[in-house]
């Protein structure tokens, strides 16, 4: 496949899916902003599908994540490709952000112009532990130009 990380859109960045849970989400993760950087570690590109950059292809990564340049953490997960054209790719991600206090997970989709690159993304908030256990809300993430570095914010409900 042979994309780079940043055609793939992440995210990175950023946080994984599973199925939500209903439970009460603790005092201290709700309506809580958190904002982090993720630095690309280490990214696996799978060319799943016709050979060449198609749907089915799948990226796996691991991020640091880092608060004021300290990293605090890791993201794991994965993007797959659901179409490529010359003018557009769209794919699914799940992520799973590990912290001290917890995980947060997440997953969402990207639909941009591979002649661009990705700018950002937003993600559902599906869930977490610790801390963050119950946890819902949204991760936005953005790009910045020419690197696999995302600036992400979760807002957390």
């Amino acid at each position: 496949m042979n994309l780079s990380r940043s055609r793939l859109v992440l995210t990175g960045a950023v946080l994984a899916g599973a199925g939500s849970v209903l439970v009460a989400v603790p005092a201290a993760a709700r309506d809580h902003s958190l904002r982090l950087t993720t630095v690309a570690v280490h990214n696996t590109d799978l060319d799943l599908g016709d050979p060449g950059p198609s749907a089915g292809d799948t990226q796996v990564f691991l991020d640091d994540v880092q608060r004021n340049g300290k990293t605090v953490g890791s993201s794991a997960g994965s993007c797959t490709v659901t179409l490529f054209t010359d003018t557009r790719l769209v794919g699914a991600c799940t992520a799973t952000l590990t912290l001290p206090a917890g995980s947060i997970t997440a997953q969402g989709a990207f639909d941009e112009d591979p002649r661009v690159g990705p700018g950002g993304f937003t993600w559902a908030v599906t869930g977490g532990t610790g801390r963050y256990a119950g946890a819902g809300g949204e991760v936005n993430g953005t790009f910045r130009p020419g690197t696999d570095i995302v600036d992400v914010e979760i807002d957390l409900r």
